[in-house]
C-alpha cells in the first residue's frame, strides 16, 4: 500500500517583495470567510509588484488579485497562491477635464464622490458599490437599472508579459456582470473614463437616493458578497428566489437574507462550506421551479475544482 506523498515545501520568497505567509483572507472580505493565502503582499509600487508577478511566475504559484473583496468567496482551506493587494501601487486617481484615470484600487463609491466634487457625472451608479475599479473591469460592475462601468470606459491599462499594456475600449468586451478582461483573465492596473459634465447638486441629490434605496433593500449590516446570482434573461434572481421559498434556507448560520432572497448573510461565524450549500439549494430549487440554472455573480475563490454551483 502507497502512502501520500507530503507535498514539498513552499519556497521562501525575497524579503524585498514584502510577502508575508499564511495570511488569513477572512480578514479581508466582505462576507469575512475563507482561509489563508500561502503569500500575501501589499506592493508600494507598480515596480514591486512586477517582481512579485515575475517571481511567481517563476515558481509556478498563481498570482491572485484581490480588491475590495466583496464579490468573492474564499474557500475554507485557503488557496496556494500570491495574492496581492494593489492598494498602494494602484491607488491613482487623476482628473483633466472630463477624463479621469482611476487606478485598480480605487473604490468606487470614492470615484463617485470625486467626480460629484467636480461637476463631472456618469458614475453616480457606483456610489453604492462596495468594490474597486480592477474588479469592476473584470465584471462590468453596475446596478440594477442598467447601468454598468462599461459605459463611460475609455480604455483599461493591464499587465502581460510584466509590462503595463493601455488596451482601448474597443478591444474589451463588456457584458452583463462579465467582461473579457475577465475571461481572459488579465491583471488590471487602472482604467480611463470619460464623464459627463453635469451640476454637483443633481449628482448628489441621485447619489443619496440611490444609496437610501439600497440601505432600505439590502442587508448592509450583515456580512455578505453582495448579488450572489446574476439576474437571468428570465427574470429577476431575487424574485425566483423568494418564490421557491428560499428565505428559509440555512445551513449552519448561513442563510438567505430576509431582506432580499439574492443575498446570502451570516452572523460572523459561518463556513464557506454552509455558504456553498445555501447557494446549492438555492440553485436546486429555482432549476426545479422554473427550469432556470442560476449562474453566481461571486467569484469562488480556491484550489481545485470549484463547487459544483460555480460550476
Amino acid at each position: 500500500m502507497t502512502t501520500p506523498s507530503t507535498p514539498p515545501p513552499l519556497p521562501d520568497a525575497p524579503p524585498a517583495l514584502g510577502l508575508e505567509r499564511e495570511i488569513p483572507l477572512a480578514r479581508h472580505t466582505y462576507l469575512r470567510i475563507g482561509g489563508p493565502a500561502a503569500y500575501f503582499g501589499t506592493p508600494p509600487d507598480i515596480r514591486t509588484f512586477i517582481e512579485i508577478w515575475a517571481w511567481a511566475k517563476a515558481q509556478a504559484i498563481p498570482l491572485r488579485i484581490i480588491g475590495g473583496g466583496s464579490n468573492m468567496l474564499v474557500a475554507d482551506e485557503g488557496v496556494h497562491a500570491v495574492v496581492v493587494s494593489l492598494r498602494r501601487a494602484c491607488g491613482r486617481l487623476e482628473f483633466e477635464g472630463a477624463s479621469v484615470y482611476a487606478g485598480a484600487a480605487v473604490m468606487l463609491p470614492a470615484l463617485a464622490k470625486a467626480a460629484a466634487e467636480r461637476s463631472l457625472g456618469g458614475v453616480e451608479f457606483a456610489i453604492g458599490i462596495p468594490g474597486d475599479i480592477g474588479g469592476a473591469m473584470q465584471t462590468n460592475a453596475g446596478i440594477g437599472d442598467g447601468r454598468s462601468i462599461g459605459d463611460v470606459v475609455a480604455s483599461v491599462e493591464v499587465l502581460r508579459d510584466g509590462k503595463p499594456v493601455t488596451l482601448p475600449r474597443a478591444q474589451v468586451a463588456f457584458d452583463y456582470r462579465h467582461t473579457s478582461l475577465r475571461a481572459a483573465h488579465e491583471l488590471v492596473l487602472g482604467a480611463t473614463l470619460t464623464l459627463t459634465p453635469r451640476p454637483r447638486g443633481e449628482i448628489e441629490a441621485e447619489m443619496g437616493r440611490l444609496l437610501a434605496a439600497r440601505q432600505a433593500t439590502q442587508p448592509t449590516a450583515e456580512p455578505n458578497a453582495g448579488s450572489v446570482f446574476r439576474n437571468p434573461p428570465e427574470g429577476r434572481a431575487g424574485q425566483m428566489i423568494e418564490e421557491v421559498g428560499g428565505k428559509g434556507i440555512t445551513s449552519g448560520t448561513a442563510h438567505v437574507s430576509s431582506l432580499h432572497a439574492n443575498f446570502i448573510v451570516h452572523d460572523g461565524h459561518a463556513t464557506a462550506r454552509q455558504y456553498v450549500e445555501v447557494m446549492t439549494e438555492v440553485q436546486r430549487r429555482v432549476f426545479a421551479t422554473y427550469g432556470v440554472r442560476l449562474i453566481p455573480e461571486i467569484e469562488w475563490w480556491g484550489d481545485g475544482p470549484p463547487p459544483e454551483v460555480f460550476q
